[in-house]
């Protein structure tokens, strides 16, 4: 195997475990490895609520980045050094540890010293289970109406608690966190009753 056609291979991400010079490779994921894992656990972060939309916009600001000074080392040599790639794996494990802090910090979760599940994730998951119980008949559309409306009620409750600040007081925030809970078991309550299967 020549080394253009090593070269080619490596810049596709594909193993070159039989070329001599890829010996020194052994155990280096490239970019394209790396960010796929990296994009991988930032999405099922967001997927499961254990980060927010500006936590996974600045995690992969920072991977860009990474992504750009890679780029520059590959610019001046076809390959990289075991240095640059001394630093690269460094960087990406930096990122790699702040992807898991921030997945693990409990920011977006009710009660959170420095977090609160604001109006929109709420809302979200909220939907996500009601069109849930919809789709698999454990609510009607009139119950689902029903459940709708009164989260409804409870985005206007915390608009008029917003319009006398910018922020929420910790009375608030505990009479929306108890409403929200409320009417989380209301839906959990209503899927569960068999209404539509009586």
């Amino acid at each position: 195997m020549n080394k253009k056609f090593a070269l080619m291979i490596a810049g596709l991400g594909i193993a070159t475990v039989t070329v001599p010079a890829a010996s020194a490779q052994a155990g280096w994921q490239n970019i394209n490895q790396r960010q796929a894992q990296l994009d991988r656990r930032i999405d099922q972060g967001l997927r499961t609520g254990q980060l927010t939309r500006g936590e996974a916009i600045r995690l992969r600001a920072e991977y860009r980045g990474i992504a750009e000074l890679e780029a520059r080392y590959r610019r001046s040599a076809p390959g990289l050094t075991a240095a640059e790639r001394r630093d690269l794996d460094r960087r990406f494990d930096v990122l790699s540890r702040k992807i898991r802090f921030e997945r693990r910090d409990n920011q977006n979760r009710p009660g959170a010293d420095n977090g609160w599940w604001n109006i929109n994730e709420r809302q979200r998951l909220l939907d996500q289970r009601i069109d849930q119980g919809v789709r698999r008949g454990q609510l009607t559309r009139a119950e689902a109406a029903r459940l709708r409306a009164e989260f409804r009620g409870i985005a206007a409750l915390e608009a008029r608690y917003r319009q006398s600040r910018p922020g929420l007081t910790a009375a608030e925030r505990a009479d929306l966190d108890r409403r929200f809970d409320v009417l989380a078991r209301k839906i959990r309550w209503e899927r569960r009753d068999w209404q539509q299967r009586r």
